[in-house]
């Protein structure tokens, strides 16, 4: 199964196909032929997930990954631990291939209040055993009850985790471990004792310019009378 739908009416090799189809809106899948053709025919499939990843995005600062998942509730009546999210899925037989091919979008929504500030689209998530059902009875091929299960969802949970995840090859466990709060180093000797050194203001850090420029200029000024000096008794000397 390849995550990005591929339609039924492609019929040349897949690097030929060019559109991006990861993901569906939820408002325009009636809008979209290439989605609408899949929701009707009931092409509805559920992908279940340990759960997804997003970025943070503030300025000045380093993007932080955020592993998004589903919120534990034993209160609540749920599909386990995983995150069960809606999706469209479609066959068809590329040139030069003898098998069927498999393919699927996932749906997303508005992001819920609890994720906005992170991303402002979220998967359609599917809470209960009973949306699951709902949304895969291949009965119901049109209707406005099975849209109305792609809502916003509260019961999801999030925490930050190490950018070894920003490697497509890293897998495992340690994709799903949470990130510990970096330390701060400790400082040596000379950078405490640079850190209690008073700071000069403006106006004082200009006087002391000036009383070194001063300075140095009478140095150089005396030096060269000096020179001035010794060099005409030596002319003098010597015409004498």
């Amino acid at each position: 199964m390849r995550w990005g739908l591929v339609p039924s009416t492609h019929k040349k090799s897949l690097k030929e196909f060019k559109l991006t189809t990861h993901n569906s809106c939820a408002e325009t899948i009636l809008d979209r032929p290439l989605y609408s053709r899949a929701f009707q025919r009931g092409q509805r499939c559920v992908i279940p997930a340990d759960g997804f990843y997003e970025w943070s995005s503030a300025k000045g600062a380093d993007k932080t990954p955020h592993f998004v998942h589903r919120m534990r509730d034993e209160k609540t009546e749920v599909t386990g631990n995983l995150l069960m999210i809606a999706g469209l899925y479609d066959t068809c037989n590329l040139e030069n291939e003898d098998s069927t091919f498999y393919s699927a979008a996932v749906i997303t929504v508005a992001a819920s209040e609890s994720i906005s500030w992170l991303h402002h689209r979220m998967p359609a998530v599917l809470e209960t055993e009973d949306e699951v059902k709902r949304w895969l009875h291949a009965g119901q091929f049109y209707s406005k009850e099975t849209l109305s299960l792609l809502s916003p969802r509260t019961c999801i949970d999030l925490y930050p985790v190490s950018k070894v995840v920003n490697s497509s090859t890293t897998t495992g466990p340690v994709c799903m471990q949470r990130a510990e709060p970096e330390k701060k180093r400790k400082l040596n000797t000379l950078e405490k004792y640079m850190a209690k050194k008073p700071k000069l203001d403006n106006t004082e850090r200009d006087s002391c310019s000036q009383d070194k420029a001063g300075q140095v200029g009478g140095d150089v000024t005396d030096n060269r009378v000096s020179g001035i000096r010794k060099s005409s008794e030596a002319e003098t000397g010597d015409a004498l």
